[in-house]
C-alpha cells in the first residue's frame, strides 16, 4: 500500500497543493517517511518485497534485454529488473524532492538559492515524465505475464505465482 500511498501524496503536490506552502511541505515529509519505510521494509519484509529479491544487478538487466525470464512461466511475482531500476530512480528523485524541499523552506541558507529551486523543479518534471513510462511498462507486463498486475498492486494478489524457492529461506 506504500506505493498507492505514494501515487497520491505524489499527486496531491503536484496538482492540489500551494507549491511551498504549508500543505505541500508535510505531503513531502509524509512522501519521505514512507519511501524511509519501502527502504526498511525492503530489507524485512517477505522475499517478494526485499531488495534482494529483484535488485537489478548488471546480468539480471542483460538477461532482461536479451528478453530473457519474460515468459508467464518464469515470472516471478516481483519486480523485473526494468521496472526496479524504475522504482529505483523514481524513489530517487522522491527522495531529492523531499531533500531539495527542506533545502529551501527549512534552511537559511539554501532558501531562495538558484539551483536548488531548479533542481527541485526538474525532478518534479522528471517525475512528471517517467510516470507514464512506469504505468506503459506495468500494462506491457500485465500483457506479457497474462497477469494484471495493477489489480495486483490493488489488493495484494497476484493470480499467476510462481513457485519461488527463496519463500522458504525468507
Amino acid at each position: 500500500m506504500v506505493h498507492w500511498a505514494l501515487v497520491i501524496g505524489v499527486a496531491a503536490n503536484l496538482w492540489l497543493t500551494e507549491e511551498g506552502g504549508y500543505i505541500h511541505q508535510w505531503f513531502g515529509y509524509a512522501l519521505v517517511a514512507l519511501i524511509v519505510i519501502r527502504i526498511c521494509w525492503g530489507f524485512i519484509g517477505p522475499w517478494s518485497a526485499r531488495w534482494k529479491s529483484f535488485w537489478p544487478t548488471l546480468s539480471r538487466l542483460k538477461q532482461a534485454l536479451r528478453g530473457c525470464n519474460n515468459t508467464p512461466e518464469q515470472a516471478g511475482i516481483t519486480h523485473t529488473p526494468l521496472g526496479a531500476v524504475m522504482m529505483l530512480v523514481l524513489l530517487g528523485l522522491l527522495l531529492g524532492l523531499g531533500l531539495t524541499g527542506y533545502m529551501m523552506e527549512e534552511t537559511d541558507r539554501f532558501w531562495g538559492v538558484g539551483w536548488v529551486e531548479e533542481t527541485h523543479e526538474f525532478m518534479a518534471n522528471a517525475i512528471l515524465f517517467l510516470v507514464p513510462l512506469h504505468v506503459f511498462g506495468a500494462v506491457l507486463e500485465s500483457i506479457k505475464q497474462r497477469d494484471n498486475l495493477i489489480t495486483g498492486m490493488l489488493h495484494g494478489y497476484r493470480r499467476r505465482h510462481t513457485s519461488n524457492h527463496h519463500d522458504a529461506q525468507s
